[in-house]
């Protein structure tokens, strides 16, 4: 399956993920009212999907798919030369056990089965420790909560019963990595709606049966831990279709285990420093008025919609095709994915940065704007809506060359880097958030991206042998030279057509569905006309070979 094609499917379904958790963020604002209940909820499930981006999505992903890709692809080719048993879509377990028996190369469901009894031990054991020690946690997490108050209170009860769902997402995200490294991207993808839609049913079922709001938070959490039980289920008995079965074991520190788990050092440091991002910011946060910390996260979610969708999307599809490629030293074809992948994000990335930037108020007043969420509100999302959106370029190309280091094994190198970013975060909050509040805490992010980005990017190493074309700049200087000119037409639009007063009535709906369609239209007809301009052979993107 090619980058562009996985990258469709992966991101198609991560659109949905995004579409059924901004549902579920409208249903938050409708059941409870923005405060001290949804601060807390927010709060504790933040901490577990924090460590789940580090065991289960960040560091682990990064050091297991590229070994994990290679025993699969590269060493599965070498067992079945000239016996037929490997295809491009990954030979099954049995048949890898059986060519293996008369070697010595590893055998991908061995592998598999230690990893997993890995995983087990040690996601449990850390989630123990956490658990004893969750209101110290909590503390660190946000500074700003009195220890003595309701709130705090309420945030260690609801992170307890969630916390435990980090060991399930980590099996989740093992399974998913396995179907991923056979080409199978659709179901781990759709699975990633589950924990929303379950969450939205807890608020919708405290809302009819109209049960106070601290039952209503307890039941979304208990909901969350049923939703990983249910998602890791779900993507182990798809696994078990292409022969694998897993079992836990005791001795499971094999020599693979060893090398997955000392590689992922390293890459928990990295995705650690990161995600310390994040723990700053909500630190900041909680020190700002009651609702500050659900404010961020509204804008965020609505930030996510394109983050999700093209970066992690294009990062998930990039890591085991690279880790193919570089694992055979084929370095022409890793270039050229690379290239198709980087231009189709940054083509869809630019337009979504001028429609958040742009028509920032709109686009808060048509997702949020009803019930007690009114024209404050909005402004309030807006202001750090526009701080995340304009680091979204940053955040994508982080993702996107992320995967090439990881695709190397080379795990190192973003610890670095992913320091150097947290640094800048740490100054700018310091220098900014006093005088911008809520869009200087966003803004401080997409500074911190793109300190990223550009070390990453700029220190790519040689043995990778990159090189990208004289095309490829050219198709990038397009897609700026377009996204200048559908900005300047948005904020016409915005201008032009919009007040505060239309959040309110059903009309912002066909007016913002003008908007989107007016600026994707001049987006899409300057790139062309630019590309023509630049000599470009391929500037007929309705076209696939364009892409």
């Amino acid at each position: 399956m090619g980058i562009i094609k996985a990258a469709f499917t992966v991101g198609a379904f991560i659109l949905l993920s995004r579409i059924v958790g901004f549902l579920r963020e409208c249903v938050m604002v409708f059941t409870l009212e923005v405060g001290m209940y949804t601060d807390a909820l927010l709060v504790a499930l933040r901490l577990s999907n924090t460590f789940r981006r580090i065991f289960a999505e960040g560091a682990f992903n990064a050091s297991f798919l590229p070994r994990f890709s290679k025993i699969l692809h590269v060493d599965g080719e070498k067992k079945s030369l000239g016996n037929g048993l490997h295809n491009r879509s990954g030979a099954t377990a049995e048949a890898m056990d059986n060519s293996s028996e008369s070697g010595s190369l590893l055998s991908p469901h061995k592998v598999l089965v230690d990893v997993f009894s890995a995983l087990v031990w040690t996601t449990t054991i850390f989630c123990l420790g956490v658990l004893i020690f969750f209101p110290a946690v909590v503390r660190i997490f946000v500074s700003g909560f009195d220890v003595l108050g309701e709130k705090f209170r309420l945030t260690v009860l609801l992170g307890r019963i969630s916390f435990p769902y980090l060991i399930f997402i980590s099996l989740a995200s093992l399974f998913g990595g396995v179907l991923n490294c056979l080409n199978k991207f659709a179901l781990p993808s759709a699975t990633q709606s589950i924990m929303s839609l379950c969450t939205m049913a807890a608020l919708l079922v405290g809302y009819f049966y109209e049960l106070p709001s601290l039952v209503t938070v307890k039941l979304v959490t208990v909901f969350v831990l049923l939703s990983g039980i249910l998602q890791s289920y779900i993507l182990y008995i798809s696994l078990r279709k292409y022969g694998f079965r897993v079992s836990l074991k005791l001795r499971c520190w094999s020599e693979p285990v060893r090398d997955i788990m000392k590689n992922m050092i390293p890459g928990i440091i990295a995705v650690g420093v990161w995600q310390l991002n994040v723990l700053v910011d909500t630190t900041v946060a909680s020190f700002l008025p009651t609702g500050t910390i659900t404010y961020i996260s509204l804008a965020d979610r609505l930030n996510q919609f394109p983050l999700g969708t093209l970066g992690v999307a294009l990062s998930t599809a990039l890591l085991p095709t690279l880790s193919q490629y570089i694992g055979k030293k084929d370095y022409d074809h890793a270039n050229k994915e690379l290239e198709r992948g980087i231009f189709f994000a940054l083509f869809l990335t630019f337009l979504a940065t001028v429609i958040l930037v742009a028509l920032d108020k709109s686009t808060v007043a048509v997702a949020f704007q009803r019930g007690l969420f009114q024209q404050e509100q909005v402004k309030i999302t807006a202001d750090a809506l526009v701080g995340f959106a304009v680091g979204l370029p940053a955040f994508v190309l982080t993702k996107i060359f992320s995967s090439l280091y990881f695709a190397t094994g080379n795990t190192k190198t973003p610890v670095i880097f992913g320091t150097c970013s947290v640094a800048v975060n740490i100054i700018s909050l310091i220098i900014l958030v006093p005088f911008k509040k809520h869009f200087g805490l966003a803004l401080c992010t997409s500074i911190s991206a793109f300190v990223n980005a550009t070390l990453l990017m700029g220190f790519v190493p040689k043995n990778i042998h990159l090189k990208l074309s004289k095309a490829f700049w050219a198709k990038i200087s397009s897609q700026l030279c377009a996204a200048a000119v559908a900005y300047g037409g948005a904020v016409y639009l915005a201008n032009t057509f919009w007040s505060g007063e239309l959040g309110n009535k059903s009309l912002k709906w066909l007016i913002y569905s003008g908007f989107i369609c007016a600026v994707s239209i001049i987006f899409f007809t300057t790139t062309v006309v630019c590309l023509k301009l630049f000599g470009q052979s391929e500037w007929k993107l309705w076209k696939k070979h364009a892409w």
